[in-house]
């Protein structure tokens, strides 16, 4: 007898059933509601000066995880209340984004004083605080 060859198991396949075994639904499997979540977020990334490229690489696989559509919503937009976005990706970025504008504006204003200027500032001369006595005593 000879020995037949089976075919190739298409990676569809082989990603259906490992996430499967990862515990999502059949259901949601099969209806192709898994998305890929890219955490941290890639907007929080930092970016290498030299190459230009983001730490950690898009698309590098440790920092990919499979969610639900309903739950990578969540995560990427805040609780389904829509009152607020805290947790959430998009309020990381934000924070982020208004942080960095914080602490450039904080780093310009410190590099102005640090800076000698030609034409010194006007002084005015100080004078005493005047003294206010303490109040009488009133005889009972």
């Amino acid at each position: 007898m000879s020995a037949s060859h089976r075919r190739h198991i298409p990676l569809g396949v082989k990603l259906k059933t490992v996430l499967l075994m990862l515990g999502f639904p059949e259901e949601a499997v099969e209806n192709d509601r898994i998305e890929w979540d890219h955490d941290p977020a890639l907007a929080l990334r930092f970016e290498d000066p030299t190459t230009g490229e983001l730490v950690p690489a898009p698309n590098d696989f440790r920092y990919l995880t499979p969610r639900l559509k309903e739950d990578h919503a969540i995560k990427t937009n805040g609780g389904t209340a829509k009152a607020t976005t805290a947790g959430s990706d998009i309020h990381r970025i934000r924070k982020a984004e208004r942080v960095s504008e914080g602490h450039a504006e904080f780093r310009r204003r410190i590099l102005v004083k640090t800076i000698p200027d030609e034409t010194p500032a006007p002084t005015r001369a100080k004078r005493k605080m005047r003294s206010r006595p303490f109040p009488k005593r009133t005889k009972a």
